[in-house]
């Protein structure tokens, strides 16, 4: 149902485009880009929901969790991003995708500063609830958290765009974006849920959680770096590329992710 939803979303920003003959970019409005990004974030929302059918956790905390996301995640990562790191050569300046600079600063900058914040908003509230008593909610929060902090990210993206949105163009690149950053969380959301119930000693835990923050942060900031190489090589001009590459790499992550919770959801 929801991912009929998803579809339907993106078919119908297609189908208003060939109906009213909108064959140029958009100046998107407040409230359109709000809507653009919202509408995702709840259907991807509603389909991870469903995925803890055991034991589903109470609405309203996983509801605060993305709140938490769009509001305290979100903003708190571009901060990091753009006023709390020295410049000092993290910027990408070189032209070469694989330049040191680039890579540098798409994962130790803008791939860490975004995952520890969608990682210390639950760690430092739902984690400390009685209910966050199983592996699988650890999925489930993050999951969710990556959600709130993806429609933070695709209204600002939308936003910037100015006159240059493809209606068609910015409905899939919300729902991919969504997907994308819900699944990165949501890997680190399956160390996390793993490691609060493990019988291993503390630093073997605070290995865990380090590796899983750097694996999340490498796979948020390789899909940054190929996503602004797209942008830089033509992306402009076929832009669905750019979406195509965006889906395989989230609907990678996202599959290996569902294998990885349903061991979850057996074990539970």
């Amino acid at each position: 149902m929801f991912i009929g939803g998803l579809i339907g979303f993106v078919g119908f920003a297609w189908l208003v485009e060939r109906i009213f003959g909108l064959n140029r970019p958009l100046s998107l409005g407040p409230m359109l880009a709000v809507a653009m990004s919202i509408v995702p974030a709840a259907l991807w929302l509603g389909f991870f929901y469903l995925w803890d059918r055991h034991e589903p956790e109470p609405r309203h905390l996983v509801a605060g969790v993305f709140a938490l996301g769009l509001f305290i995640a979100g903003p708190l990562s571009d901060f990091i991003r753009t006023q709390a790191v020295p410049p000092l050569g993290l910027e990408p300046q070189s032209t070469s995708l694989l330049s040191l600079d680039h890579i540098v600063y798409a994962v130790l900058v803008l791939g860490l500063a975004q995952e520890v914040c969608k990682y210390a908003v639950v760690r430092y509230s739902v984690y400390l609830s009685k209910e966050f008593d199983e592996p699988m909610d650890g999925v489930v929060y993050m999951m969710a958290v990556g959600t709130g902090f993806a429609t933070w990210d695709n209204y600002h993206q939308l936003s910037a765009l100015g006159n240059n949105v493809f209606l068609s163009i910015g409905a899939a690149k919300a729902v991919v974006n969504t997907l994308a950053h819900a699944s990165f969380a949501g890997a680190l959301g399956y160390v996390m849920g793993r490691t609060k119930f493990t019988r291993r000693s503390a630093p073997v835990r605070g290995l865990f959680l380090f590796l899983g923050l750097l694996g999340a942060a490498i796979l948020n900031g390789q899909f940054a770096l190929v996503q602004a190489w797209l942008k830089n090589t033509g992306m402009q001009k076929y832009p669905w590329r750019g979406i195509a590459y965006a889906a395989v790499v989230a609907a990678a992550v996202f599959t290996g992710l569902m294998l990885a919770a349903r061991r979850l959801l057996h074990d539970s």
